[in-house]
């Protein structure tokens, strides 16, 4: 959902929240239709460009206030579809290529001037964009609160030097945040002197006393940032981790479950597509226009066979390092079913086991001639091991135990998704502005120290 606001005089300004509190806004000049993208999240790429549609408008520029911790960065995604110049703080440690600017700087958004404020202390890369009245904040101003700066780069003395430039402001200019905690949407700087209890704060050493306390990091933090930064790897396979960080911000992966109907419906990944293995080459003009695709089986050993199978494909093509194994002991949400199957590789090794066993028995007891059943099976082994082709693999993955009607339809009950990352500020009249909350723990709101 967008709300849609707009001046008299120059900008239409489209807003962008998420349910964990970010805001991403989308500044239009009226006169030119050009537009500036701020902190666009990854899954708010496509509502932004249905929006630049609607008003007619073409995107310019579009950056982050800061390096985000918490929720994958869209702008560079944005800029490739758009063909919009990407801009960076000159101390962000992208290592994409955007244009790098240091505030204080200005240019022109069509007839509407755009100014980029310093804003470090929540990061050192922090700035704030002030447009036609409003100042857009990022997490260095919150309504009632400001951003934590507990992580590394982080620091309050900044902060309230920070405080001070926004301080210099016109008074009535209308406070943008880029968190919104259970508040209003917006405010201005004169209502924050008056109510906000850290911006307020006039003594520099009080500041930092309030602000000192720790926060738990957010979930998956240090992939957040490698994917924020350009640092994501260009490996053939991607840790859990990681992957769980697009499962749940990133609409355009396709997670792709390889193993059979049936170690599908015991437990696989909520959201996640299932083609077994033998039938994956065939079927693979059914995958659509993902433009990643992360392959899943038990251990990533048949992923890889199905990541080779797939190698005409378009898309960037990834295995899930260790498979469900590692994400169930990572901890990470799986749907589960009633029915528990034994994983195929378990039962191609059953079967060639119990038959290399009972063939070398049989030789050395019946007759030696017998011992053709374990050197077949050995045989078999070499040959799957050469070509990436197990027949016995495949035929049992045909086998009725290993079939599950429905299964494709993924049911079952799912584990408890990931908190959100984002916390609320605590509220006017206790202390510090902004505390972590006790469930989902904060990636943006100040801890306070009591």
């Amino acid at each position: 959902m967008t709300t849609a606001t707009s001046t008299p005089t120059r900008l239409t300004v489209e807003t962008f929240p998420h349910e964990e509190g970010c805001r991403a806004y989308l500044l239009i000049d009226s006169a030119t239709h050009q537009a500036l993208a701020i902190d666009p999240r990854l899954d708010q790429v496509g509502a932004i460009q249905d929006s630049l549609r609607r008003h007619g408008a073409r995107l310019t520029h579009a950056l982050d206030t800061h390096t985000h911790a918490d929720h994958l960065s869209g702008v560079h995604e944005l800029c490739e579809r758009t063909g919009a110049r990407m801009l960076a703080h000159a101390r962000a440690k992208t290592t994409r290529s955007p244009e790098r600017v240091t505030p204080p700087t200005a240019w022109m958004l069509g007839e509407t001037e755009i100014r980029l404020i310093a804003a470090p202390g929540h990061t050192p890369d922090s700035l704030a964009v002030l447009a036609d009245g409003r100042l857009y904040t990022g997490d260095a101003l919150f309504v009632g609160g400001a951003g934590r700066t507990d992580f590394p780069g982080g620091s309050a003395e900044e902060l309230y030097e920070t405080f001070r430039r926004f301080e210099a402001l016109l008074a009535e200019t209308i406070v943008m945040p880029g968190h919104v905690y259970g508040t209003a949407e917006s405010s201005t700087l004169a209502a924050e002197r008056a109510n906000n209890p850290l911006f307020a704060e006039r003594d520099r050493a009080a500041l930092v006393a309030r602000m000192g306390g720790t926060a738990p990091e957010p979930a998956n933090m240090l992939a957040i940032l490698r994917h924020n930064m350009g640092q994501s790897s260009d490996s053939a396979t991607i840790a859990v981790q990681d992957a769980a960080v697009l499962a749940r911000q990133d609409p355009d992966t396709l997670f792709l479950d390889v193993r059979t109907a049936a170690e599908y419906a015991a437990e696989h990944i909520s959201g996640a597509r299932r083609i077994g293995l033998e039938e994956v080459g065939a079927r693979s003009s059914e995958l659509g226009r993902a433009s990643r695709i992360v392959l899943v089986c038990r251990t990533g050993q048949r992923a890889q066979l199905a990541a080779d199978r797939l190698s005409g494909l378009s898309a960037r093509l990834q295995v899930l390092e260790g498979g469900m194994v590692a994400w169930r002991a990572a901890g990470l949400p799986i749907r589960e079913g009633a029915k528990k199957v034994l994983p195929l590789d378990r039962q191609v090794q059953l079967i060639v086991g119990s038959m290399v066993l009972i063939g070398t028995l049989l030789g050395a007891f019946v007759n030696p001639w017998l011992l053709i059943i374990p050197g077949f099976f050995g045989a078999g082994l070499a040959f799957a091991g050469a070509t990436g082709t197990c027949a016995l693999g495949m035929m049992l993955a045909r086998m009725p135990w290993n079939q599950v009607k429905a299964a494709a339809a993924g049911g079952g009950a799912a584990c408890a998704a990931p908190a959100s990352a984002c916390a609320a500020p605590v509220r006017a009249g206790e202390g510090a502005c902004a505390a972590p909350v006790r469930a989902g723990e904060s990636a943006c709101a100040a801890p306070a120290k009591r």
